[in-house]
């Protein structure tokens, strides 16, 4: 099985993230290539339609993205770690995602809701899989817009854990609840594993708190 990481964690491997997503691999028994947005040269999309006109399926520009493009095509699995940053992916990673063009066709499909998307050009699709934290104490009103950029680009049923408080992971002293979560995770890796699916008893599990709103909002506040 062959699986991408994309980290795309301004803070790289001392991502809190990566800890939730390394928790999720070991669940799954496998290893994975990761491929660290902040050092990898990634220029911003040129909206220029050459990977659709020019040179289909090749964008014209020469930079990173060639051999990520590759590597993102004959994965299995991709896995997005990526922490919440303005209630979206982090601008090196969405410069990453803007420059996914070559790997759809400029046509134009309608799914069974009516709305329009570009297919895939290749008939080999991997399985995409969200793992994100971020510092709010909540869901609610703070991961909607990524829930629906991520959703739109890979299908509604791709699975996500979505991790509020995820300083959390980086301060030894939250270990007695910090811990536990990462089983869960390396639980719902397991399902994933067998199933291509986290179960509903998991992710209900994944979607408690690590410890109070209030007292979150206390310790950040000092």
């Amino acid at each position: 099985m062959k699986i991408t990481v994309i980290n795309g964690s301004p803070k790289s491997e001392k991502s809190d993230t990566l800890k939730i997503t390394q928790a999720f691999l070991r669940g799954m028994n496998e290893s994975a290539q990761i491929i660290d947005t902040m050092k990898e040269k990634i220029q911003p999309c040129l909206g220029c339609y050459g990977c659709w006109n020019k040179t289909p399926g090749t964008c014209v520009q020469k930079d990173g993205m060639e051999k990520i493009l590759e590597k993102i095509s004959t994965s299995d699995i991709v896995i997005w770690s990526t922490p919440l940053y303005c209630y979206s992916f982090p601008a090196n990673c969405k410069a990453l995602i803007d420059r996914l063009l070559p790997l759809s066709s400029p046509k134009q499909n309608a799914d069974k809701n009516g709305s329009t998307h570009h297919p895939c050009r290749s008939e080999k699709r991997a399985q995409h899989v969200l793992i994100s934290g971020c510092g709010f104490p909540d869901r609610e009103g703070n991961y909607d817009s990524l829930i629906f950029q991520f959703q739109r680009l890979f299908g509604k049923n791709t699975p996500m854990i979505l991790c509020p408080e995820a300083p959390m992971f980086s301060a030894p002293e939250a270990a007695v609840v910090t811990v536990p979560y990462l089983a869960l995770v390396q639980k719902a890796g397991s399902e994933f594993k067998t199933s291509g699916k986290i179960t509903d008893e998991t992710m209900e599990d994944l979607t408690h708190l690590m410890i109070p709103a209030d007292e979150y909002r206390k310790i950040v506040n000092g």
